[in-house]
């Protein structure tokens, strides 16, 4: 039997299209520096940045135009703390960090620009065959999101540990 029976008018336009997903555990971070995490602000927002994707590509699929604004806001928000908090940090790490940090800040600031931008298209084409491959595209930005932000999170460690006159071999 068809699920597609059991879908309301309202969700017609997702009639005939295959589920597709990006897989949380393709998002999960890898393993950081040996760094004690406890009271580690920047960590904690990555993580909740990491989440806040991992919710939003769980949700986006079956989700109506008018719900993408609210997903997309919470991953912006995600962002936005993070960001105040590396802006914190960056206060107590060594000058010459500061350059590098601050190019991750900016390509996550672009990343999401990237994701506004998608979603907007995908709102745009909303009934027409090309709404997929905007959703589709909105996954990739968020994708992306996710894995600079961890990024982030390694050069900070690695700001950390030179702060703390410690070049731990690899």
């Amino acid at each position: 039997g068809s699920l597609a029976s059991l879908n309301s008018p309202v969700d017609s336009y997702n009639e005939g299209v295959k589920p597709w997903r990006i897989q949380p555990q393709e998002i999960s971070p890898p393993p950081t520096a040996n760094l004690d995490r406890s009271n580690d602000k920047v960590y904690e927002n990555v993580t909740g940045l990491v989440k806040a994707v991992i919710e939003m590509s769980s949700k986006i699929q079956p989700a109506p135009p008018e719900e993408y604004v609210p997903m997309v806001k919470e991953v912006g928000l995600a962002l936005r703390t993070l960001l105040a908090t590396v802006d914190e940090t960056i206060l107590v790490l060594p000058a010459s960090t500061h350059r590098e940090i601050e190019m991750a800040q900016k390509l996550l600031n672009s990343d999401l620009a990237e994701l506004i931008n998608k979603m907007k298209l995908a709102q745009q084409y909303v009934m027409t065959s090309l709404q997929q491959e905007y959703k589709k595209q909105m996954l990739t930005a968020a994708h992306a999101l996710a894995v600079d932000a961890k990024n982030l999170l390694d050069v900070i460690d690695q700001a950390r540990l030179k702060s703390l006159g410690q070049s731990r071999p690899h």
